[in-house]
């Protein structure tokens, strides 16, 4: 009896041994999964972070297929920033990605419409003030240390503001 005991406890614990370093690996899968949305969202927030020249190309009189180009950017890096924001917080369920995430549609929203509008340069004027707040906000979470570092109120931020873009 004493055998039989010792086997079941042998086979048990090979058994947890092989489920711990199961847990582990699938662990160490997503922070690696993890890290590279950050990233994603960090190479997506550099890419908006400029979004003020826009009002300096409206003032220059740069031409419409310039303005389509810059736009067509802002619209990309919009959406992979929705995009990774999304399954940040599919991962974590944390507010503050969720906020980010709508931020990032309510931008690629407006980029996309004013790209492909008969004249982009219509569509800018109102909105040029507005965008260049959102640059400094996006600045200033750069700053902060990226997506990693957003806090509460810096995504409630960007979300406020992105709400009130017009199209």
């Amino acid at each position: 009896m004493r055998r039989i005991a010792s086997l079941i406890l042998a086979v048990l614990l090979v058994i947890a041994a092989a489920l711990s370093y199961s847990y582990h690996r699938q662990e160490r899968g997503l922070k690696t999964a993890v890290n590279g949305l950050f990233e994603v969202s960090n190479t997506a927030l550099f890419c908006l972070e400029d979004m003020d020249a826009l009002g300096i190309m409206l003032e220059s009189n740069v031409s419409n297929d310039v303005l389509r180009e810059r736009l067509s950017r802002y619209d990309y890096c919009s959406m992979m920033l929705e995009k990774a924001s999304f399954s940040l917080y599919s991962i974590n369920r944390e507010r503050r990605y969720w906020k980010l995430h709508v931020a990032a549609s309510n931008m690629e929203v407006y980029f996309h419409t004013a790209m492909n509008s008969q004249n982009p340069r219509e569509k800018l004027p109102e909105n040029v003030e507005l965008i260049t707040e959102i640059s400094r906000e996006i600045n200033a979470i750069l700053q902060n240390g990226g997506v990693e570092g957003l806090s509460d109120a810096q995504a409630e931020k960007l979300f406020n503001l992105t709400q009130s873009l017009s199209g």
